[in-house]
């Protein structure tokens, strides 16, 4: 009987090719099974959880752990639901037609807050990542909750802004262009005159903060990305609008060995944002003996009027 090597040979390496094959589809499959497990828990809608890629779960996913964090360990605790736990009493909890209706509107009461607020609120943890920020933002800035939600904050912000806003979270100079801030020259004159025009004490980065001191107060103005025009249209290319950040360092409390008063370290920055709209030149009233002229960022005059 002819027996024919190489063609068996070539048959063998067609069976593990085909099994390897099918075990890296079966291990696919799992793996996006388990992403998509892991994105139902995302405390966002399912049409946004079913459209995010791998990436985005596991930075989504990072950045709501960090903010559990932030919430239950910082002083005081934001845990309402605990609260409301334990006024019930050890047995079960009557519920009326008007404590259910009560339950319903809090349950909603965030977004109202959120669309009565002239602005976006976020947390920003000391590392100078968003922790969150609310889906407001995209009417201000036109950019998405999804897409900032676990990103650097100086990856959003003029470059001229980075050293001001390391300041105001406390991040330790050395400690900055880990973060990714930059500390150029340029950057540091301009955080110099923003931080005289804000007004706000600052304490050393390293000391520790106090809750209800003035000191954990937050009060600035910042250049953020935008992509959107003056009438509200999105654009491809990014501008910037100045924002005021109005907020307050949350603080934790720590142990020193030695001391038997806990201090307070902190935690990030939980803040209020609100854009200042540019003048036009429709709300400035032209007299005889005026004229309109247009400059560049290098004070170059690129437009004048005739007259």
């Amino acid at each position: 009987m002819h027996f024919d090597l190489p063609s068996f040979n070539q048959h063998l390496q067609n069976l593990r090719k085909e099994k390897s094959r099918n075990a890296a589809r079966s291990r696919r499959g799992k793996e996006n099974f388990e992403f998509f497990e892991l994105a139902k828990m995302l405390p966002l809608p399912g049409a946004i959880t079913s459209q995010l890629d791998k990436a985005s779960i596991i930075r989504l996913t990072i950045s709501y752990l960090h903010m559990r964090h932030f919430a239950s360990q910082g002083d005081p605790p934001w845990s309402p639901l605990l609260e409301g736990e334990n006024n019930c009493s050890k047995g079960k909890c009557a519920q009326t037609s008007h404590s259910l209706v009560t339950d319903i509107f809090e349950q909603h009461l965030g977004a109202h807050l959120l669309q009565s607020l002239d602005g976006f609120v976020f947390v920003v943890s000391q590392e100078g990542r968003f922790l969150y920020i609310s889906e407001t933002v995209s009417i201000y800035l036109g950019l998405s909750q999804v897409e900032l939600t676990g990103s650097s904050v100086f990856d959003y912000i003029h470059p001229a802004d980075h050293v001001e806003m390391a300041e105001r979270l406390g991040i330790r100079p050395h400690l900055r262009a880990e973060a990714g801030c930059q500390t150029s020259h340029e950057s540091a004159s301009s955080s110099a005159s923003t931080s005289s025009l804000a007004g706000t004490p600052e304490p050393a980065p390293s000391s520790p903060c106090s809750p209800g001191s003035e000191f954990s107060e937050r009060g600035f103005f910042i250049r953020m990305k935008s992509t959107l025009t003056k009438r509200g249209l999105h654009v491809k290319s990014s501008g910037y609008k100045v924002i005021h950040v109005t907020g307050r360092i949350r603080c934790r409390p720590a142990l020193v060995p030695g001391s038997s008063r806990p201090l307070h370290r902190p935690m990030g920055l939980v803040a209020l944002a609100h854009t200042l709209p540019p003048s036009t030149l429709n709300e400035v009233r032209m007299e005889s003996q005026m004229f309109v002229f247009r400059v560049n960022m290098d004070l170059q005059v690129t437009y004048c009027e005739n007259r």
